[in-house]
């Protein structure tokens, strides 16, 4: 790993840790993590951002009525991703 890799490693956790800390209790905030931009568009991409993943109903509110996201943290940057998680049910469990 390169010297510029760690550094921006660093910057990239730092800069998670900040939207953690502001964000995790949020109640339309599901997870939040880093990753590749690619994982949620259409275009191909290894560039590294933000993820906050938010509940649907976040999508569906009046803009001016839901938790305004920055759009970078830092210089990397943050986009909103809708998810809702459920619990599966009924799913067996296999033996160990």
């Amino acid at each position: 790993m390169t010297q510029p890799e760690t550094e921006f490693q660093g910057r990239a956790q730092r800069a998670l840790n900040k939207l953690v800390e502001r964000y995790i209790y949020d109640p339309d905030v599901t997870f939040i993590d880093a990753g590749y931009a690619s994982a949620t568009q259409d275009e191909t991409t290894e560039d590294i951002v933000l993820r906050i993943h938010v509940r649907e109903r976040w999508m569906n509110t009046r803009p001016e009525e839901r938790t305004a996201f920055p759009e970078q943290v830092d210089g990397i940057p943050v986009i909103v991703v809708p998810v809702d998680f459920h619990l599966e049910t009924n799913v067996p469990i296999e033996d160990e």
